[in-house]
């Protein structure tokens, strides 16, 4: 004789109800990654091409040479590249550890279907590198972050918080001509190279500034911005200027019409701790000025856990950015999950 079916009862079902509650509960409490995100990404015409993704890699350490790092940069399927354009800066091998124009056209043009890709150079106009070819020891000799004598007169003190970066004073013709307008000019060698465009960054060093005293800081980052902007367009015609942070310049004449689109880092998470609401608010009226001129706006940000990483695409999708999560380092593509780019 067969035996009859069980059925559940009440309390069974009760049983069920209650255990799905307190796992959707801890999944949502520890971040878990929903399995399929509802994510639909925004997209903006650049240069001709659809770009709705995006990634950004300053450091080539996780590769094991200049070979596969330059492999893996043309096979991503990302539609914008922002990148180091030296792939290596240590001295006295500048020239060498340059990437050549050969190299940048190999990774824009991709490898594989769909994978090829606009490229963007990093470049920095607010502050001085001492890992770029410009700079020489004896400007802080003893290293202890105060220009010696012998440095020239646009140097500044070393960021406190940034090793290796020091503040520079930016209106002075002496640090915009080794920016861009002479053959060995870092914009000049970009340009050489076959970047896309540049992507400037300590923009927001005016704030500096204008801590200091000089009331007119913001609109002397402005002329700097378009100076360069101007000399670009000029000798390349369609290059893209894209600055990042300093997004409160949009409200100074002449900046919007200068640039392409603007980068915004840590607009919803200071890595893995929420921003306060008002921050954020404050940020994305900003940003809103970008969007209302027919700029793209590319959102950096730099939390682990899933929950935020998922929290930060949601947030651009409807603000009408275009994101991109990664690691802080910046020193390898990252791909999230339910994320991946097209």
């Amino acid at each position: 004789m067969s035996q009859p079916k069980r059925s559940w009862s009440a309390s069974n079902w009760k049983a069920l109800t209650a255990a799905i509650i307190v796992l959707v509960v801890v999944l949502a409490v520890f971040g878990v990654t929903r399995i399929e995100p509802d994510y639909h990404p925004n997209s903006f015409t650049i240069k001709g091409m659809n770009v709705n993704d995006f990634t950004y890699v300053l450091q080539y350490d996780s590769w094991s040479d200049r070979h596969e790092a330059r492999a893996d940069l043309a096979k991503t399927p990302y539609d914008l590249l922002i990148m180091d354009s030296y792939y290596s800066c240590d001295a006295p091998d500048y020239g060498e550890g340059r990437w050549t124009s050969d190299e940048i056209d190999q990774i824009a043009s991709g490898e594989g279907e769909s994978s090829g890709k606009l490229v963007l150079s990093y470049l920095s106009i607010g502050e001085a590198e001492t890992y770029r070819p410009y700079w020489n020891p004896g400007w802080d000799a003893n290293d202890d972050g105060v220009p010696d004598s012998e440095a020239p007169e646009w140097l500044d003190i070393e960021n406190p918080e940034w090793e290796g970066n020091y503040k520079v004073k930016y209106w002075l013709p002496s640090w915009q001509t080794l920016v861009f307008g002479s053959p060995d000019s870092a914009l000049d060698i970009i340009l050489g190279q076959n970047f896309d465009g540049v992507y400037m960054d300590l923009i927001d060093a005016y704030e500096y500034y204008e801590e200091q005293g000089v009331v007119d800081a913001a609109r002397r980052m402005v002329d700097f911005v378009i100076s360069i902007s101007a000399y670009a367009k000029a000798e390349k015609a369609g290059f893209l200027l894209v600055p990042q942070n300093g997004e409160a310049l949009a409200e100074i004449s002449g900046y919007l019409d200068a640039v392409d689109g603007t980068g915004r880092e840590d607009v919803l998470y200071i890595e893995d701790d929420r921003q306060p609401e008002e921050e954020t608010e404050d940020v994305a009226a900003l940003l809103q000025i970008f969007l209302n001129g027919g700029k793209f706006v590319l959102e950096i940000e730099y939390p682990t856990s899933p929950r935020a990483v998922n929290a930060c695409y949601d947030f651009a999708e409807e603000q009408g950015y275009i994101c991109y999560v990664g690691p802080v380092e910046l020193d390898r593509i990252q791909v999230n999950h339910g994320f991946m780019p097209d």
